[in-house]
């Protein structure tokens, strides 16, 4: 029997909890999303999503990304938001496009013949933003010189 790891090891899993607004939706599922959940677990990042109701029993899981695809995320949301226009964050295991709408942003995770859409209102995403990339911090720590 092992012990547990210790809270600061890195086999320690560390969880992020993003409040989002009430305009945070899933599509084709068509659920109201209350809250992001990014785990991160050794070299990847888990995406999580919180429903206020879930009688279909859609599982909760949106996406599992490797340390870099989370790190190329988080910089695509980020260049979004501050750039006011559609990116693209694509890499051999992962394709996501962020659209800058009028009262938003749209994730589309996977390709277009059978996407997940994510839809973010304006008031949550730096919040999104800063939750995602204090995860990919513990996950892959930038060495000082």
């Amino acid at each position: 029997m092992s012990a547990p790891p210790m809270p600061n090891s890195p086999a320690a899993p560390h969880v992020v909890q993003v409040d989002l607004d009430e305009r945070a939706f899933l599509f084709p599922a068509g659920k109201s999303v209350s809250q992001l959940i990014f785990t991160a677990t050794g070299a990847s990042v888990a995406i999580d999503l919180t429903f206020p109701f879930n009688q279909t029993r859609l599982a909760p899981r949106l996406a599992v990304l490797a340390a870099d695809d989370a790190a190329v995320l988080a910089r695509c949301l980020t260049m979004a938001v501050y750039q006011a226009r559609t990116q693209h964050a694509i890499s051999e295991t992962m394709h996501i496009t962020i659209d800058v709408l009028a009262n938003g942003y749209r994730l589309q995770f996977g390709d277009m013949h059978r996407p997940l859409e994510l839809l973010l209102g304006t008031a949550c995403i730096w919040r999104v933003c800063q939750g995602l990339l204090r995860v990919v911090d513990v996950i892959s720590p930038v060495q000082s010189h």
